[in-house]
């Protein structure tokens, strides 16, 4: 899955991936920032207050309405970290042209239209600044979001865990910041901010959908060329996390019933390196199939856990394990998990073993083009780390194919224990978690 690319004038890049398979295709436009506290903090409050209301749509009703006369679009705002960079701009899911009547108008118009009006011409109040009605109302919302990160244990340990195991880099500062940093934005400041960032937006486009692509690359130049221009070339977002110079250990308490254990690891491999595809399959073989070592040991056989499982960031060159379990079978657990990382580095696995977690790979890179953002994710993830990252699903899933024994071996000695997390709960019972996982590492 190679995207095809379109100059869209001056103004953009579009990137396509041109199927048939979704009866809801997706639009977005995207640019990349640096990490810095400030576009950390102002970045998301900006086009959550943009996304608030137009001159010509003042209020969220409104907008609302006018998705509706576009065949019920979905239209969202986008911040999010890849690597080294943070990724922001706005996503639309619409119907796809198959689907639509011949009479039906011009919808990708209709949709880069309103992405327009929403980032070029925002509700001001009298004095030119931006609404402090939306301001305020956002700030209040960004707030309850960071609150909100400690409702998820699982989630929140590994942010914690993760802020420390990259806390010398720039992605290890939070996105969104804290409370204090978001209720001290003032409107002035955030007016001041979006004349920045409007300097500083180069877009990069992408489809997934049957929509004719030349017929998009034009639409984007008619309705932003001479309003933004194109990057130059785009920006990578890997980084290789560097080596601490001895491993940090860190407790934290919540008053929470399950505690968390989650420890950060680091390969060095990043996508796009000769062993990236090794170190997704030790992913796997560590903690991510059916029969993984930490899923069949920690919490089948040795009963020492709610739920224990791994993941790879391939933009930077890192892995977590995160294990949900009582605070007081803390230490057995790590044991466990230390003693299953030895035996992978000596080779204490079977060829079965091997072979189930590459076909478990295989199987998460088939189902890459089953949704329109997981397309969108994979292309911009890949487009983002360079051209040795750009491989076809059928070549990558060849590669995983050819990986020996020889090659995991080798990951496996590279991969370090960096930081070791707690998260003790302080309630009394137990309580479910979610026991989803992201990982960058296909």
């Amino acid at each position: 899955m190679i995207p095809n690319i379109y100059p869209a004038g001056g103004a953009a890049t579009l990137y396509t991936a041109e199927t048939d398979r979704f009866k809801t295709g997706l639009l977005s436009v995207l640019s990349t920032l640096p990490i810095t506290r400030e576009n950390a903090v102002l970045a998301p409050l900006l086009l959550s207050v943009l996304r608030r209301g137009t001159r010509q749509y003042p209020t969220l009703s409104a907008i609302s309405r006018r998705l509706d006369w576009l065949w019920g679009a979905g239209f969202s705002v986008r911040a999010s970290y890849r690597g080294n960079l943070l990724v922001v701009g706005f996503t639309a899911n619409l119907l796809d042209p198959s689907y639509l009547p011949q009479d039906s108008g011009d919808l990708m118009g209709g949709i880069l239209d309103l992405m327009r009006e929403i980032l070029f011409a925002p509700v001001r109040d009298a004095d030119g600044l931006l609404s402090a009605a939306y301001t305020e109302s956002e700030k209040s919302l960004q707030c309850d979001a960071i609150r909100a990160q400690k409702n998820n244990p699982r989630a929140y340990a590994s942010d914690r865990c993760r802020a420390l195991l990259y806390d010398t880099e720039p992605c290890g500062i939070p996105l969104w910041g804290s409370e204090e940093e978001t209720m001290a934005v003032t409107r002035e400041e955030l007016t001041a901010y979006y004349d920045r960032f409007l300097a500083a937006l180069h877009p990069i486009a992408f489809s997934v959908g049957s929509a004719d692509p030349q017929l998009q690359a034009r639409a984007l130049a008619a309705r932003f060329e001479g309003l933004v221009t194109a990057p130059a070339a785009l920006p990578t977002a890997g980084h290789r996390l560097a080596a601490r110079t001895e491993p940090l250990r860190v407790t934290e308490q919540l008053a929470v019933a399950q505690s968390q254990l989650v420890l950060g690891l680091r390969s060095g491999i990043l996508l796009g390196d000769p062993d990236c595809f090794a170190c997704a399959v030790y992913n796997e073989l560590l903690g991510i199939s059916p029969v993984s070592r930490l899923f069949v040991y920690v919490r089948e056989k040795k009963s020492l856990c709610y739920s224990c499982s791994s993941s790879y960031n391939g933009m930077l060159g890192s892995l977590l394990i995160s294990c949900g379990l009582k605070k007081e079978n803390r230490a057995a657990a790590e044991d466990e998990i230390l003693h299953q990382l030895d035996l992978l580095r000596a080779g204490d696995f079977t060829d079965e073993e091997l072979l189930a977690a590459k076909k478990s790979l295989i199987n998460a890179y088939r189902q890459l083009e089953d949704s329109a953002g997981g397309t969108e994710s994979y292309l911009l993830g890949r487009l983002l780390m360079g051209r040795s990252a750009q491989l076809p699903i059928d070549e990558s899933i060849a590669r995983i194919g050819e990986v020996t024994r020889e090659d995991l071996l080798a990951v496996a000695r590279k991969v370090t224990v960096e930081v070791t997390y707690f998260l003790e709960g302080t309630l009394a019972g137990e309580e479910a978690v979610d026991d989803g996982n992201e990982d960058e590492g296909i």
